[in-house]
């Protein structure tokens, strides 16, 4: 339960027509990530070479939540291609954001990775024939837990993604994206349509320059912002932004340096007994509490080495109940908080290395 109104709800666009999201000269409007970007335009359309490879894509610089997507894409021969949706803007979010797989499809089998197959956990309703070098018609539509894709006039998927419980937890707000997967693909007639969200509220706790509101538990370590990422170094403390909240879904996007000792707290205060309870950030995978873990009372089941990465963190508190997941991974959860840790609190920030530093962006809470 919010129990404040220092921070305001997350401007989402509401278009009553279609935009474009491609001028077809430049990238405008785009922000690309990864250490080789592959994704130019040429000829009205979008298009990656390839050659750069997984870790590399391409993504909208604005967040969308509720929205119809409509595009067409060409594949090179064996192509494989993806459309990623409500996505984090980390270094993997194929599997935070929902993903829907375009690919050849010579192998003929049904599976999730197919043309259609929300990627990893659906297969399409249809299989499509196998082809490349021609242009497909894709619209995509998504409405809360809703979801409908069609390509080429065929509904391949509609299901509310809360019956699925590798689905319920995916992302309701995000950017529209498409990943380098190896191959050379084209990207054309891109346009969207949002929707009003009514009743879903999505809090951005981050300010763009400011963190003079924040509450701070403990007298070393540094604190900045800047663009909107927070950034803690050299020391020990918390940092709470000033909202209040009971049962929520908390989602971060992190990245870690020098093997940094870092955290982030809930349902805590930054003066009085309770500082809450943490979720650890802790890059080295063989820690006795890495990443991903209910720091003291469960470890983490994570097997990556995170370090110098952006990664989505995402935590669901409700009740007695904590689960965590990291990059759509579900690493930890904990089914029997204790009463004192039950009362609504505060979500904190936490730095907890002499030298290291921690890095926060689109720092983001939906109350349950």
């Amino acid at each position: 339960m919010l129990r404040t109104l220092a921070l305001l709800i997350l401007a989402i666009t509401v278009s009553a027509q279609p935009r474009s999201l491609l001028n077809g000269k430049d990238l405008q409007g785009w922000e690309q990530q990864g250490p080789h970007p592959s994704f130019s335009t040429a000829q009205r359309e979008l298009r990656t070479s390839g050659k750069g490879q997984a870790g590399n894509w391409i993504f909208t610089d604005s967040d969308h939540q509720d929205f119809r997507l409509r595009f067409e894409y060409k594949l090179a021969q064996w192509a494989e291609a993806a459309v990623i949706l409500r996505a984090p803007r980390s270094d993997r979010p194929q599997h935070a954001g929902l993903t829907i797989t375009l690919a050849h499809d010579y192998h003929k089998e049904s599976t999730p990775w197919i043309t259609g197959g929300i990627m990893g956990v659906l297969a399409p309703r249809k299989v499509l024939p196998p082809s490349f070098n021609e242009w497909h018609t894709v619209e995509i539509e998504l409405r809360g837990a809703l979801c409908k894709v069609t390509i080429d006039d065929v509904v391949l998927q509609e299901l509310d993604m809360a019956k699925v419980p590798a689905l319920a937890h995916r992302l309701r707000l995000g950017r529209i994206g498409f990943p380098d997967m190896g191959y050379a693909y084209s990207l054309r007639n891109i346009n969207v349509e949002d929707f009003p969200s009514p009743g879903t509220r999505i809090f951005d706790l981050a300010p763009q320059d400011s963190l003079e509101a924040w509450g701070k538990r403990g007298d070393s370590g540094e604190w900045r912002i800047e663009n909107g990422v927070i950034e803690g170094l050299n020391g020990h403390s918390i940092l709470y932004p000033p909202a209040v909240f009971d049962d929520f879904e908390l989602t971060a996007v992190v990245r870690t340096h020098n093997r940094v000792n870092a955290g982030i707290f809930l349902r805590g205060q930054p003066e009085g007994p309770n500082r809450g309870f943490e979720v650890q950030i802790y890059s080295p995978v063989d820690a006795v509490y890495q990443t991903g873990s209910l720091y003291a009372r469960q470890r983490s089941t994570l097997q990556a080495d995170l370090e110098g990465r952006w990664f989505l963190l995402q935590i669901r508190v409700q009740g007695r109940r904590c689960t965590v997941w990291v990059d759509g991974q579900q690493t930890a959860t904990e089914d029997n908080l204790p009463p004192e840790l039950l009362k609504p609190g505060r979500i904190g920030l936490q730095i907890h290395s002499d030298d290291g530093r921690v890095e926060f962006r689109d720092l983001h809470a939906r109350p349950l």
